[in-house]
């Protein structure tokens, strides 16, 4: 087992924001999207079903090893799972979105969940690809993760665009419905596993929302120490939806302009 978990730690020199790695994975994404808009007159069920299998799968993988490979400590020789990368996350949840879509027939629940990926995951992905300096590490596996992770939603969310979800106020407001959903299960998860104890000294800050500990996303790290939590809680969900938004007319500025 340590040598498996040396091999999912081997080392690699921290990449730099927009150094060789950070460039080569920003242009495998829009190569990628370049590839799947060449194919977008073929587009059917059969071949979203194989993106999201693709993306979701690989992702899954590739979770799996980084929480084994934070789980094991080599120096005490036992298994200790790391709260503060549990992953349930805004940029996790094309993860099981991906995975869960790919029994779904078309429905609205499938649309409003596409939509979500397509509106609001979408911002954490950008940000991660614009300013990828706090999540790039030493470690191969991680930054691979990290790199297939977010630029792969960003691809899933521009294909999606392209082919499946209409820019209308329905999949937008459907795409808010998920979105509160997923706050409120996080602000759960963060309360129970706090007070329960189970995590003892760790960070538990799923969708960094926690009312125990700050959030450390930028700008609302800087909300969190300045305003009550009731305010940051709902500036949070304010911005992110603007955000959301912005995306939603970005796309319907495109789709109007490729229709005519």
């Amino acid at each position: 087992m340590e040598g498996f978990i040396n091999i999912l730690r081997t080392h690699m020199t921290e990449p730099k924001p927009f150094g060789w790695f950070h460039i080569m994975w920003l242009l495998l994404s829009f190569i990628t999207i370049f590839i799947l808009y060449k194919f977008k007159n073929k587009y059917n069920e059969k071949q979203l079903k194989t993106v999201l299998g693709i993306y979701g799968i690989i992702v899954f993988i590739l979770e799996l090893l980084k929480q084994i490979s934070w789980a094991y400590d080599l120096d005490k020789h036992v298994w200790s799972f790391s709260w503060y990368s549990a992953p349930f996350q805004l940029c996790t949840m094309p993860i099981y979105i991906s995975l869960i879509c790919l029994f779904l027939k078309k429905t609205k629940l499938r649309d409003y969940l596409l939509s979500f990926i397509c509106f609001y995951t979408i911002l954490g992905s950008i940000s991660a690809m614009m300013m990828p300096e706090s999540c790039f590490v030493s470690e191969i596996l991680i930054n691979v993760h990290t790199m297939y992770l977010h630029c792969g939603s960003f691809v899933l969310s521009i294909y999606l665009l392209m082919n499946e979800i209409k820019p209308t106020k329905e999949n937008l407001l459907g795409a808010f419905k998920i979105f509160i959903v997923c706050i409120i299960l996080a602000l759960t998860l963060d309360i129970t596993f706090y007070k329960s104890g189970i995590i003892g000294d760790s960070t538990f800050n799923m969708f960094f929302i926690s009312p125990y500990f700050e959030s450390t996303l930028p700008v609302f790290s800087i909300i969190y120490k300045k305003v009550p939590y009731l305010i940051f809680l709902c500036s949070y969900i304010l911005l992110l939806t603007l955000g959301a938004s912005l995306i939603f007319l970005i796309s319907k500025f495109i789709n109007k302009k490729t229709q005519d």
